[in-house]
């Protein structure tokens, strides 16, 4: 048995395919975990396996099905909520309004009129998102999401004792199950990553790290930093140390945004990295990479479906082509120069945002996730305590090349 440092690469709805491959890794292989980061799905995969999720305990939850029979997944493209009317009277869009004047119209009317209009575009499904879309950088609000964890984070037992993590800071979490958990996000305000944990953000609340980092540029809504999450700590090279940085009131997205799959960080041996990420206690690293371009066995036809309305708009369509693309684009260095550290699941015809997934479909995405952690292991040489008798540490080029990669995404 090995214990093992994991980072999980995003991918939305395609993350089910960890469930998979993670069946292998534990409960077959019955290696552990060590180290976790995680963006966006890896994210949450990540957070679930610090507050000590098994397996079947998570794949439970991503398989969970709201009163209706449909994925609980689909709930987190919900609606956005109604807003308030400060919000709707400060916003851009009541901003667009007032500066489109009406030719001999008083302005205290046309004001009047201003108004009628921006509240009525709230009072449906339809100008909500677009409100949402303008306002809030996100088609769609991710309260439900952020309601699903809490839940999660509070359900059953780990080591005898009912989970409580829900409304815990990052340094809490890490006091409570002493679990090194890195979750990436994306800063739009200052234009750099995120590396969200216990040491750079403590006051953090460990549920809205994993939102921030699930956020999908344009598909849900940004995340804005609050002053009660205090400040995110930034490696200072001159001192040696981490330094506060106030970010309140910046704009944060998910973390796929600038760095999807960083295993640079976990294959890296300079100190100035293990102050942000932790420091390294076994040489096993593992990245699980989900790879659009490797077949999924078995996968079901889609049946054609219209929809909802919403869900049909062109404009959302667009949205969702923008996201898969973006989101699968992978990290070539890491499947070239780490590539014995890289575990490439299969994800081909599966979409980011596919949350309506059939269970015939989850069933396949899962198999394959197997199948290819199996294959994997079958003939791996990098695990220190494998049954290959090695030196499993990476070479001298590959932690060179990390170093350098780590080194540029912690902005030095």
């Amino acid at each position: 048995m090995s214990t093992i440092d994991l980072v999980f690469e995003g991918g939305g709805a395609k993350g089910m395919v960890f469930i998979g491959a993670l069946d292998v890794l534990f409960d077959e292989a019955h290696h552990t975990h060590g180290r976790l980061l995680g963006t966006s799905a890896g994210a949450i995969t990540a957070m679930a396996l610090a507050a000590g999720y098994t397996v079947p305990e998570l794949n439970a939850a991503l398989t969970e099905e709201d009163g209706e029979g449909k994925p609980i997944f689909m709930s987190f493209l919900g609606n956005p909520p109604p807003f308030d009317a400060d919000a709707i009277r400060h916003s851009e869009i009541r901003r667009l309004l007032a500066d489109m004047n009406l030719p001999l119209v008083p302005d205290f009317i046309e004001s009047r009129i201003d108004d009628l209009i921006a509240t009525h575009l709230t009072e449906n499904v339809w100008g909500r998102h677009l409100f949402s879309f303008v306002e809030r950088g996100g088609w769609y609000s991710a309260d439900p999401f952020v309601a699903w964890a809490e839940r999660k984070m509070d359900e059953g037992e780990v080591n005898g004792r009912q989970r409580q993590f829900s409304k815990l800071t990052l340094k809490e979490f890490f006091e409570q199950t002493q679990v090194e958990l890195t979750l990436v996000a994306a800063d739009t305000t200052w234009a750099r990553v995120l590396w969200l944990n216990h040491r750079t953000a403590p006051d953090c609340p460990v549920v809205w790290a994993a939102r921030m980092s699930m956020s999908v540029p344009l598909l849900w809504q940004e995340v804005e930093w609050l002053k009660d999450w205090g400040p995110y700590h930034t490696w200072n090279p001159s001192t040696q140390q981490l330094e506060a940085n106030d970010i309140t009131g910046h704009e944060i997205v998910d973390g796929g945004l600038l760095s999807n799959f960083p295993i640079a960080l976990f294959l890296a041996d300079r100190p100035e990295v293990a102050a942000v990420v932790g420091p390294a206690h076994a040489k096993n690293v593992l990245g699980l990479l989900i790879d659009e371009s490797l077949p999924v066995p078995d996968r079901p036809l889609r049946a054609t479906s219209s929809g909802s309305a919403v869900a049909s708009m062109s404009t959302l369509k667009r949205l969702k082509r923008l996201v898969d693309t973006a989101t699968g684009a992978h990290d070539n260095l890491a499947k070239a120069v780490f590539a014995s550290n890289v575990v490439r699941l299969p994800a081909s015809g599966y979409g980011t945002t596919q949350f309506d997934m059939t269970p015939p479909e989850r069933e396949a995405l899962v198999n394959a996730g197997r199948l290819a952690m199996r294959s994997f292991l079958s003939g791996q040489s990098v695990l220190e305590g494998a049954p290959v008798e090695r030196d499993f540490a990476a070479s001298d080029a590959a932690t060179s090349i990390a170093n350098a990669a780590a080194l540029s995404a912690l902005g030095q």
